[in-house]
């Protein structure tokens, strides 16, 4: 059986590939964890400036295993309810990245494949994307990507997609904001992914570490109290080196030398 998650290197892009293409790249338990344990891989690595997965094949990601599920009702209630942990434990370092992660979701992002995308801070997609959230069709519901997608689509269409199942396609994905760029074929996908990750190396790393932070943080916050905190969540930038160098950088019409983060890992110590 292959590897179910493949890593490679592009230059400072950390790429993560799903790898069962016959079997459309399931979201099992197995995959979770290697996809867990893949970008954790690249949020240690000091040299990775931001992370991109896709999918090997004509699909990104069809979502859970059904054979796997298949086994759930015969199983207890406390074993049930820990059967998707690895799942919860990628979102929840998702939600805590230290670096830009972006999907390119090169076919079908069905289910947990949607609420894979859809913990990315870019979604770029090929005009063959469709995302779906299918599960009332097996008599289920898509519970954990609901915290994380209510944030990303209409409420009024992710409602419509969980109830009925049936899909939207890329140009759909992308006129609502869900998807930021789209693209005709796998090629420009790849080469638009290789842009992006050019783009994240020439920014400051610090700065998008604690903006992305304090980004999720914000965006919670009514706004007065958003306006009082962005007061506080601006001083590590005024204080920082990184602000001194980019402003001299620019000044100097020179690229900046950014300072490393004192620890880019997600885990405490």
């Amino acid at each position: 059986m292959p590897e179910p998650v493949l890593l490679d290197r592009r230059g400072t892009l950390g790429l993560v590939t799903l790898n069962r293409p016959a079997e459309r790249n399931p979201l099992d338990r197995q995959t979770a964890g290697a996809l867990r344990d893949a970008f954790q891989c690249f949020f240690d690595d000091p040299e990775v400036r931001s992370v991109a997965v896709t999918g090997a094949g004509p699909a990104f990601c069809a979502g859970g295993d059904l054979r796997q599920m298949g086994q759930l009702g015969e199983m207890g209630a406390e074993d049930a309810y820990v059967w998707p942990a690895a799942i919860v434990e990628l979102h929840q370092m998702m939600l805590q990245a230290p670096k830009p992660v972006i999907a390119a979701v090169n076919g079908p992002a069905y289910a947990g494949g949607l609420g894979l995308a859809g913990l990315a801070d870019v979604v770029l997609a090929s005009r063959a994307a469709r995302f779906a959230m299918p599960e009332v069709k097996i008599g289920l519901f898509p519970m954990i990507i609901v915290a994380q997608l209510v944030r990303s689509l209409p409420r009024k269409l992710l409602l419509e997609m969980m109830m009925t199942g049936e899909p939207i396609d890329a140009e759909t994905a992308h006129r609502v904001g869900f998807v930021n760029h789209m693209y005709d074929g796998p090629a420009e996908l790849m080469a638009a992914v290789d842009d992006f990750g050019e783009r994240f190396a020439r920014v400051s790393p610090q700065a998008v570490r604690l903006g992305r932070r304090a980004f999720l943080l914000l965006s919670e916050l009514p706004p007065a109290q958003a306006l009082d905190a962005a007061q506080f969540l601006n001083l590590p930038f005024f204080l920082g080196a990184d602000l001194r160098e980019g402003a001299a950088a620019f000044l100097d019409k020179r690229p900046p030398s950014w300072s490393e983060p004192p620890d880019t890992r997600l885990r405490e110590e």
